[in-house]
């Protein structure tokens, strides 16, 4: 048996250096990123590591998509054991002259598609067990100035996370630089 892990916001920052980390540990990958070149290069330099890398691009703000696209990524590899929620993105200005666009687009990147990625990934990981990771910040639980948008969007993950535990193991990550 060898681990799968499956990794959103894989290409860059703390989602790259965890499957850099897990491929040298010899965990076979599941990766997603909206940019499929960046994406690709990651496939290609993990795969040579002798580790089973499968990856598909997509953009998490559109709602639409995911679901189809996780099936299609499952399909590509093993049923992850652990199922890590990286993507993510900040919004930096004064919370209420936030524009509606804006305060959805991060909502949407933020919760809601950890929230569609669960709802398609972990009824397959539920046969053998596993783990889910959503990966927040120290701002959940903290109010920054000029950062409000994503303290709300960080806190809703928080809350989504201690929701979602008790049947299905999920857990939050703080982590406190990048």
């Amino acid at each position: 048996f060898l681990p799968t892990a499956l990794i959103t916001g894989a290409s860059r920052g703390i989602g790259r250096r965890t499957a850099e980390l897990l491929a040298r540990q010899g965990w076979d990958l599941l990766l997603t990123a909206r940019s499929a070149n960046q994406l690709e290069q990651l496939s290609v330099q993990l795969s040579s590591k002798d580790v089973s890398v499968a990856s598909i691009a997509i953009d998490l703000t559109q709602p639409d998509g995911i679901a189809a696209a996780m099936a299609g990524l499952l399909q590509q590899g093993e049923t992850p054991s652990v199922l890590i929620n990286n993507a993510g993105a900040a919004y930096t200005g004064e919370l209420l002259a936030m524009p509606i666009e804006r305060w959805q687009w991060l909502l949407q990147l933020n919760v809601t598609s950890v929230m569609q990625v669960c709802s398609a990934v972990v009824p397959a990981m539920r046969e053998n067990g596993g783990l889910v990771i959503n990966i927040s910040s120290h701002a959940a639980r903290n109010a920054f100035p000029q950062w409000g948008a994503y303290c709300v969007s960080k806190a809703a993950l928080a809350s989504f996370t201690r929701c979602a535990s008790p049947p299905d193991r999920v857990g939050a990550c703080w982590p406190m630089r990048t």
